[in-house]
């Protein structure tokens, strides 16, 4: 895998993550925020959960180690949608400046760090694992919205990558 392919990954998740932030403004705070059951509650709960996962791991991915240095997210510190954009906004641009500096050659360096032991991967493999697993949870908050009878703002990787 190639920096551009990488930085192409987490632009979509990016940009996906913005629209279900407005779609969720659609359907308002409370609707948001109730208990639906999923893997982390709420749709909040499962969008904090995608800002942990973005956030944790190119913390480990850039510095290895361990997310240490990554804020403790609760939902209950999140009180209305601005505060989320907020945060949803802090996470983009620290990904896009880690993106910025990003090589080649630091896509297939070694990285060791504690998950719960100390273990060597690969940045390519670590921030593919944050992919994937951010990207499953965009499935999850599609369903949601299906269930609740609202239109997902979900964007087809095809769709992203020819806008």
């Amino acid at each position: 895998m190639q920096r551009d392919e990488v930085a192409d990954l987490f632009e979509y998740l990016i940009s996906t993550r913005g629209r279900f932030l407005e779609k969720g403004r659609e359907i308002g705070w409370s609707e948001f925020t109730k208990d639906r059951g999923a893997t982390w509650g709420s749709m909040l709960g499962v969008f904090v959960h995608m800002l942990d996962v973005e956030e944790g791991w190119w913390q480990i991915a850039v510095q290895g180690g361990s997310t240490a240095d990554t804020p403790d997210r609760k939902v209950g510190d999140y009180e209305s949608f601005d505060r989320l954009a907020e945060d949803n906004a802090r996470v983009d641009a620290l990904t896009r400046s880690r993106l910025a500096t990003l090589t080649n050659e630091q896509v297939t360096r070694a990285v060791t760090f504690r998950w719960p032991q100390e273990t060597a991967r690969s940045f390519e493999k670590i921030v593919v694992h944050a992919f994937v697993d951010e990207l499953a949870h965009v499935g999850e908050l599609i369903c949601l919205f299906w269930q609740l009878g609202v239109k997902p703002p979900y964007l087809d990787w095809i769709d992203f990558r020819v806008a």
